[in-house]
């Protein structure tokens, strides 16, 4: 996956604007617009400081890893990687769904 496309999915799923977006890092109104659509790409600085407002690494937004979250001394397994990246593309709605329905199977499997 692309940076364009990583940088789109983690501002929606923090409900941001692309303007709202840009504010906060101190940029232009159309500069995540422009980051979004290929365009243009952030300096390190700026894509330092998206990795740090989203809480996720460089590498992640870059596209080199599929790990969303900085993991110290531990490698996920390529099955979490997959279910976390299909999960990563779930509205907040399905997302729910899809939570509420691992505690019922981790339920279901208990009694089994």
């Amino acid at each position: 996956m692309n940076f364009n496309v990583r940088l789109k999915q983690l501002r929606q799923k923090n409900k941001l604007t692309q303007s709202e977006l840009a504010e906060i890092l101190g940029l232009k109104p159309t500069a995540i617009s422009n980051y979004e659509s290929k365009r243009n790409e952030p300096s390190f600085d700026k894509l330092i400081a998206l990795s740090k407002y989203f809480d996720v690494s460089c590498d992640y937004l870059l596209g080199m890893s599929d790990s969303y979250l900085p993991v110290v001394g531990e490698v996920l397994d390529k099955d979490i990687v997959d279910f976390f990246s299909l999960y990563q593309q779930l509205n907040s709605e399905s997302a729910e769904e899809a939570r509420n329905y691992v505690k019922y199977l981790i339920y279901k499997q208990k009694d089994t």
